[in-house]
């Protein structure tokens, strides 16, 4: 617009359009902003037990809803922006991305609600599962019901037999506990090698530290050992899976403890029919071994040490000569020494 007056320079004036800014776009971004750090320090004060399971569960329930209303708002704000133009596309972006990143926990757990079965509770033996830990408060009561469930949805998860002897699988079932980050709650050690032996243990999800109950049952077996193991979750009602999977990865992990300690040493099924044969001996020369035979059992001689008649054994080492006890000598009486023997008893 120019305006003339007499006696004034010409002047030319510009209106200012104002620039439209979408609301829906910076409210997307301070929701997203906030909900990404809601559900990370939610997570790592959970797992340093500084707050309990369900006061995380309402924390991780306003990091989703955040990251739903940033993610909602980005749409309408890039609907908006297209069709009626303004500023505010960077941001829109920006709070769609930190919405779906606090989404994915969400869209993950779909996933397997929509996977797996409503399991929250699995067992390697359906008729008689391994003792769990007391219930603690705020925990509910668990009851093992779900065996025909489990048994169509998981038909490799059984009862595994070894043959090893239940201490020896004992301590091989602790290493892998160990190994996988498992917290030893309560224990029965094996007494005698051939003594039934468990222990409970607590395992910690990874992403927000969510404590499950396993507890290991190993068993005398005309094989050797029977091994069962039981994982059950404490707060959710749906597992998403992560019980069978721990089971299965700890099962994995036990074949290869077993097979570097022992050497081939293959798990058998519940329901195979096997013969009877003796537990496996750590001693025993292993399948890459050079074939060398295995060490003697403590007293115990062998070919190579027995003592021969000359007081040597078969190496060519002098060897202990076995004295008979006293008053039990009486038979075979020769020479020198016999007669001088002779001439004592006629004398008594």
């Amino acid at each position: 617009m120019t305006v003339h007056q007499p006696g004034l320079a010409t002047r030319t004036m510009h209106k200012k359009i104002p620039v439209r800014r979408s609301r829906l776009a910076a409210a997307s971004l301070w929701s997203g902003r906030i909900a990404v750090p809601v559900l990370v320090i939610g997570a790592l004060l959970h797992r340093l037990e500084l707050v309990s399971t369900p006061q995380f569960l309402v924390v991780l329930t306003l990091g989703f809803l955040l990251g739903a209303l940033a993610a909602a708002a980005a749409v309408l704000a890039l609907v908006s922006l297209w069709t009626r133009g303004g500023t505010g596309w960077a941001r829109a972006l920006r709070g769609l991305l930190y919405g779906l990143i606090a989404l994915l926990p969400v869209f993950a757990g779909l996933y397997g609600f929509w996977r797996y079965p409503l399991l929250a509770d699995v067992s390697t033996d359906i008729e008689a599962p391994p003792v769990l830990p007391p219930a603690g408060p705020g925990v509910p009561e668990r009851s093992f019901d779900t065996g025909e469930l489990q048994q169509a949805a998981y038909p490799d998860i059984v009862s595994r037999r070894f043959r090893v002897a239940p201490a020896d699988l004992h301590a091989a079932a602790r290493r892998v506990a160990e190994q996988s980050g498992w917290t030893i709650t309560a224990e029965l050690p094996p007494g005698m090698p051939d003594e039934p032996t468990r222990f409970q243990a607590e395992a910690v999800s990874l992403l927000f530290a969510f404590r499950d109950d396993v507890s290991v049952r190993i068993l005398p077996d005309p094989v050797g050992s029977r091994l069962d193991i039981r994982s059950a979750s404490r707060f959710a009602e749906h597992d998403l899976g992560a019980n069978a999977r721990r089971i299965r990865g700890f099962l994995e992990d036990l074949d290869a403890v077993l097979l570097a300690a022992f050497g081939a040493v293959e798990a058998i099924d519940d329901d195979e029919d096997v013969p009877e044969l003796p537990p496996l001996d750590p001693n025993a020369p292993r399948e890459e071994d050079d074939g060398s035979p295995p060490l003697p059992p403590p007293n115990r001689k062998t070919a190579a040490t027995r003592p021969l008649r000359n007081g040597c054994s078969r190496n060519g080492q002098r060897g202990r000569r076995h004295r008979p006890a006293a008053g039990r000598h009486f038979g075979n009486l020769s020479g020198r020494s016999g007669a001088r023997r002779r001439a004592t008893i006629a004398a008594a």
